[in-house]
């Protein structure tokens, strides 16, 4: 068996051109990763999203139902699925179109509830 001689000069030409090209892909690399983002242009401000508050509150068993009966109301129309706080939130909004006047008449003709839970 004859051993393979390998020419040295072409070795180093080989592994010299690998070289190289690594250190292009690298460079190639970093000019698409480290590159400064571009100017945004006319990019409006994300709107911020207002932070969500718990709370416990009472209502008299027809009020509670009355949410059901509107969130089944707004199914049947279209709407896929509607919560209970998306019902008091949008008549928190109706009621903020009245006026003022309308709007004692409003609370005016709640039933009156003893605060607090019961003992």
């Amino acid at each position: 068996m004859t051993k393979k001689m390998f020419d040295k000069v072409k070795l180093r030409s080989t592994v010299a051109q690998q070289d190289a090209a690594l250190v292009n892909r690298f460079d190639k690399a970093d000019s698409i990763l480290l590159r400064a983002p571009e100017p945004a242009t006319e990019l409006k401000p994300a709107p911020q999203k207002s932070s969500v508050v718990r709370d416990t509150f009472s209502m008299p068993l027809d009020d509670y139902a009355r949410i059901e009966e509107l969130r089944i109301i707004a199914n049947k129309e279209g709407r896929s699925s509607t919560s209970k706080s998306e019902v008091v939130r949008a008549g928190l909004q109706a009621l903020g179109r009245l006026n003022g006047q309308q709007l004692v008449e409003a609370l005016g003709r709640l039933e009156k509830l003893v605060p607090g839970r019961k003992s």
